[in-house]
């Protein structure tokens, strides 16, 4: 049995042409039987059941569910290590404001990524124009760390890494086993948009060893649907 997953690359935060109404839209071209959420159980339970959660995703299935009840889960299950995010912004807010020029050059690329999100919406999200921003920035903050010359936060920068290669194995490791363990023929995955180079990637190996046949599906599908 082949599954049908439409893959949606997204943000995590509402502006301009980019809002949980247009995602919606998004949804409801799909028809999905289960969605899978970039989401922990952890943030999974602030967002649907403490409520005390919002970003742009979350928004948009709860307004879905009022229309259609579906199976939601979430899959960026990793057990993060101890003070994860309080590191991540040490080294952010180190990398923002504390490198000079380089500094400037990299928060100017953080609202181009906006502005564009604002314009564009989940077109830029899903085209290979997002992997060329991302990959300048990459670079930039590469230069950022050599020229900060600190221990510590060259050790968060690599922890940063290898943590978001192992949630993007496990979210896919989740939408495989649940896969293999339920029946359904239309799906729908939500991730960030900074994840779209690797995923692509790392789908493309799998088709080729896993058992199961996900057939995966993307924005470009949809775009007549929605016109």
């Amino acid at each position: 049995m082949i599954f049908n997953v439409t893959l949606i690359f997204s943000r995590h935060e509402e502006g301009g042409l980019c809002t949980s109404d247009a995602l919606l839209q998004l949804i409801e071209s799909t028809n999905p039987e289960v969605i899978f959420e970039e989401l922990s159980h952890s943030t999974y339970q602030e967002s649907y059941v403490q409520q005390t959660l919002n970003n742009l995703e979350s928004v948009a299935i709860k307004k879905y569910l009022t229309i259609k009840n579906v199976i939601h889960l979430p899959v960026d299950t990793y057990d993060l290590p101890k003070d994860y995010y309080k590191n991540l912004d040490y080294l952010h807010n180190k990398m923002a404001y504390k490198a000079g020029e380089h500094s400037f050059q990299l928060r100017s690329f953080l609202d181009n990524m906006i502005s564009l999100g604002n314009q564009h919406a989940f077109r830029i999200f899903n085209s290979d124009h997002i992997d060329v921003i991302i990959e300048k920035m990459d670079i930039l903050k590469e230069r950022i760390l050599i020229f900060l010359n600190d221990e510590d936060l060259n050790r968060i920068a690599l922890l940063e890494k290898e943590v978001i290669e192992k949630r993007e194995d496990v979210i896919l490791d989740n939408v495989y086993k649940y896969s293999k363990e339920n029946n359904y023929t239309s799906g729908l995955m939500f991730i960030g948009s900074g994840h779209r180079k690797s995923i692509l990637k790392k789908i493309a190996e799998r088709w080729k060893t896993e058992d199961i046949k996900i057939n995966w599906q993307f924005y470009s599908d949809l775009e007549w649907k929605l016109k």
